[in-house]
């Protein structure tokens, strides 16, 4: 104990800032990670800070010099727009000192590398998939398709019922539509086509990408998101989830963040929910998964104390039970860090709609079979165009050609200057 004229040790604090989640989030990581780690470590403190705007305030904290000991993104694309500006420290000797390598999914460790360096942990993991009404489907008679014919056929006999073949819309979120334009690459153009236009071996402007933006465009034209343009663009979280989960809807293409407004909006209908993966909608283009790192953790170049912030990020890997229990409280939506999970991991209340997800996508992507996100792999202009752009040839201001025109030319300059993200290589 310290004599009376000794001070006891300050704790060193790491400050982080993360989203703001509600509530219950806020309440959940306070208790699973923050107290956790706190009670766990005397000479260290993590002070978590929820931050409204967090994408936009932390930016302009950084630019000035300044801005937590942790650095949270919202994708392994907007970490290279950091390391470029010299923002987040390398951490390739804390990634030797802790096994993250060992501990972390391969792609998903590789996608925080940067020039051979490692500059960010993935947080978070997500993928694209189908949920639908169940009980809508079982009403209806309607199958689990399995092809392009298949889901437009159901879209069809939706739309004849007066029922939204996809409710969705992006007024709370405009990149949303970028959720969509992956799944239409993958499963149109073909995952081994996006991976050749991403290392700049096929351009965006051939026919496969052709292809595939007009039939995403044909399907908006056709009223099956929401039933019109317009109501796409009004639509948000809160007024399309209803539809899906009364059956005014009938399937959503999204991400698996969404899992975390299948139970409580379903819970509210009464009606069941499920998912599919999403079926090719070409012939020989195979169905996959595709990878995305949800939100990345890096350390500040500024901070002051880069051993203490790389414990606090240890405590995010070290531990798959700990991992799983955090992420539960999101319903599996955030926070899922993409550890080599398998059934046993997972908290015994979990719901098995959920871990079949996990199982399937780590036996799919085990064998090579996934496609990419644009806010993982893309560079950043890139991706903001490839949202913004589409709005234009939604509104016929310009045709899908131009759009992809538009979108090779801005690659080509991100690329020439080194802004591409590392693309894992992928075993043809």
């Amino acid at each position: 104990a310290p004599t009376a004229t000794e001070a006891p040790k300050e704790a060193v604090k790491i400050v982080w800032w993360g989203e703001s989640g509600d509530a219950q989030q806020q309440e959940w990581l306070k208790k699973n990670f923050i107290d956790s780690f706190n009670s766990a470590h005397k000479d260290i403190q993590i002070d978590y800070v929820f931050q409204e705007d967090l994408d936009r305030v932390l930016r302009t904290a950084v630019q000035a010099g300044a801005g937590p000991d942790i650095l949270i993104t919202p994708g392994a694309g907007f970490v290279l727009e950091y390391v470029i500006a010299g923002y987040p420290l390398p951490m390739d000797d804390f990634a030797v000192k802790y096994g993250w390598k060992d501990k972390l999914l391969g792609w998903a460790y590789e996608s925080g590398m940067v020039q051979g360096k490692l500059y960010s942990l993935p947080l978070t993991f997500e993928s694209m998939i189908v949920f639908y009404n169940k009980t809508l489907f079982d009403q209806k008679g309607w199958k689990i398709p399995t092809n392009r014919a298949e889901i437009e056929a159901i879209c069809e006999a939706a739309k004849k019922d007066g029922i939204y073949p996809f409710p969705y819309g992006n007024a709370d979120w405009k990149p949303a539509t970028e959720h969509l334009t992956g799944m239409f690459l993958d499963h149109y153009a073909g995952a081994d086509n996006v991976y050749k236009a991403l290392i700049g071996e096929k351009k965006w402007t051939d026919e496969e990408f052709v292809g595939a933006m007009k039939l995403m465009n044909d399907w908006f034209q056709k009223g099956y998101y929401s039933g019109s343009i317009d109501n796409y663009h009004a639509l948000t979280w809160n007024d399309w989830w209803p539809m899906l989960a009364s059956g005014k809807g009938a399937m959503v293409m999204s991400g698996t963040w969404c899992f975390q407004g299948a139970v409580p909006f379903f819970k509210d209908s009464g009606q069941e929910w499920d998912w599919f993966p999403m079926p090719s909608l070409r012939e020989g283009v195979k169905p996959v998964y595709a990878l995305a790192t949800g939100t990345t953790l890096s350390i500040n170049a500024k901070t002051k104390y880069p051993n203490e912030s790389a414990v606090t990020l240890d405590w995010v890997v070290n531990d798959k039970q700990r991992a799983m229990t955090i992420a539960s409280g999101f319903s599996f939506g955030e926070w899922v860090v993409p550890l080599k999970l398998t059934a046993a991991d997972f908290p015994p209340d979990t719901d098995k709609r959920i871990v079949r997800f996990f199982e399937d996508f780590a036996t799919v992507t085990g064998r090579g079979d996934y496609g990419y996100t644009s806010w993982t792999f893309w560079p950043a202009k890139t991706e903001v165009y490839l949202y913004q752009g589409f709005d234009d040839v939604l509104a016929g201001t310009i045709t899908v050609e131009q759009y992809l025109a538009e979108w090779q030319k801005l690659f080509d300059e991100e690329k020439a200057s080194g802004k591409v993200p590392p693309v894992p290589k992928r075993t043809m």
